[in-house]
């Protein structure tokens, strides 16, 4: 057994933890995440657990002076994955790191296929305190567009479960701005799934990203989109419809009733350090003084049968376990800084990042675009904190890599 990582010298730095869980029931042809369709039956429940505590102690041990902050169990369809499997896991993220002054948040995502006032109850259990429901929409035939393996009713059933069953945090998600969904569609959307008890809720336009089953067709012209235009409507009326029910528009596709944000994701947008576990998990660390990210092979079967090879491997160069390594420059961590951070509503604060990666700021480009966002009224700056004005967020995007 591993003793909890030591200290070095100064104050602890807050550290999320994701676990990613590959296997899903069927890959949606929207999604760019790294997911296998397996049947639920075939699950390597316990195997894949005792692989990911051998990955966990390994790296636990160059890990110094943190504090737990948040865990989150991504996918693939985690609620697959049986509690007694998963709770081992998180037992002993909570045994090898300290916990910080609040309640370590802990995540599971989770799909209306595999959840049920049962599941809620022994992922409660075992230490889970929040989840995510992947409702995305409430239409049947817009959810069979996207592939979507339940209807409309088992969406909402697995929301009021999830509060039934007595998990302290309830999260849903749905998409909107798909070919066909009306502004009013998108609203009455966002108020059914705000009156159902949730504390947060996140709102996602359909994006088409290139190594999807969508991403295939549109470039041959054969999926149905919807237009620009329509999509900023939906965006719009799906806000204004969130922050009457007394949401708060955190983050450009985020809502959280108060005090509800999700810590996890938003120690991402932060920049805060995060450990990445499971197949085809992404880590980004910083080392004396040192920052950098990791890609775990994304193989379910190599990840799998490397249970024995962990505790030896040399996790910093490119092997059987490790598909991508890199050091961070200051530059690359400041750009990243600003790309993450103005998804929020308070924005960033650019010059205090730039301080204390030790690079310069404002540079002739940066500089350029920030004169010309500026006048167009696309950025704010308050000293040194810049924001994107919510009027802007649908194309926050395009604002941040104009910026970059």
């Amino acid at each position: 057994m591993l003793n909890p990582p030591v200290s070095d010298h100064g104050l602890p730095r807050e550290l999320g933890v994701y676990v990613h869980f590959p296997w899903c029931l069927k890959k949606c042809p929207y999604c760019d995440f790294l997911s296998v369709a397996r049947d639920r039956r075939s699950l390597p429940h316990e195997a894949y657990a005792d692989v990911v505590i051998a990955e966990l102690e390994r790296r636990a041990q160059s890990l110094r002076n943190v504090r737990l902050l948040s865990v989150f169990f991504g996918g693939g369809t985690p609620s697959l994955w049986e509690p007694s499997a998963l709770g081992r896991v998180l037992s002993r993220i909570r045994a090898l790191f300290p916990a910080g002054s609040d309640e370590v948040e802990v995540t599971v995502e989770c799909n209306p296929t595999s959840f049920d006032v049962e599941r809620g109850r022994a992922l409660q259990a075992v230490g889970v305190n929040r989840v995510s429901i992947g409702v995305q929409g409430l239409d049947q035939a817009r959810l069979q567009f996207l592939g979507r393996l339940h209807d409309v009713d088992s969406g909402l059933a697995a929301v009021r479960d999830a509060l039934k069953s007595g998990l302290p945090r309830v999260s849903a998600d749905f998409i909107f701005g798909v070919s066909g969904q009306a502004a009013d569609a998108a609203s009455r959307e966002a108020r059914i799934m705000s009156e159902l008890g949730t504390s947060h809720l996140s709102a996602y336009a359909l994006t088409i990203e290139p190594g999807t089953q969508f991403g295939a067709l549109a470039r041959k012209g054969k999926l149905p989109l919807l237009d620009e235009a329509a999509v900023a409507d939906s965006f719009l009326a799906v806000e204004a419809t969130l922050e009457q029910a007394g949401f708060e528009h955190y983050e450009v596709s985020n809502y959280a009733r108060n005090g509800e944000r999700s810590r996890h994701n938003v120690g991402y947008w932060v920049g805060r350090d995060y450990l990445g576990l499971g197949c085809g998990a992404w880590g980004t660390l910083s080392q004396g003084g040192l920052r950098h990210r990791y890609r775990n092979t994304p193989s379910p079967e190599r990840y799998l049968a490397a249970a024995s090879s962990f505790a030896h491997a040399n996790l910093s160069e490119l092997g059987p376990l490790v598909a991508s390594y890199e050091s961070i420059t200051g530059e690359t961590a400041l750009a990243e800084r600003i790309m993450l951070g103005l998804r929020l509503a308070e924005g960033v604060d650019l010059e205090r990042a730039a301080a204390d990666l030790g690079t310069p700021l404002w540079t002739r480009d940066r500089a350029r675009a920030r004169d010309r966002l500026l006048g167009q009224g696309k950025l704010t700056l308050a000293g040194g904190v810049a924001t994107i004005p919510k009027r802007h967020w649908l194309f926050a995007d395009g604002i941040i890599a104009d910026l970059m």
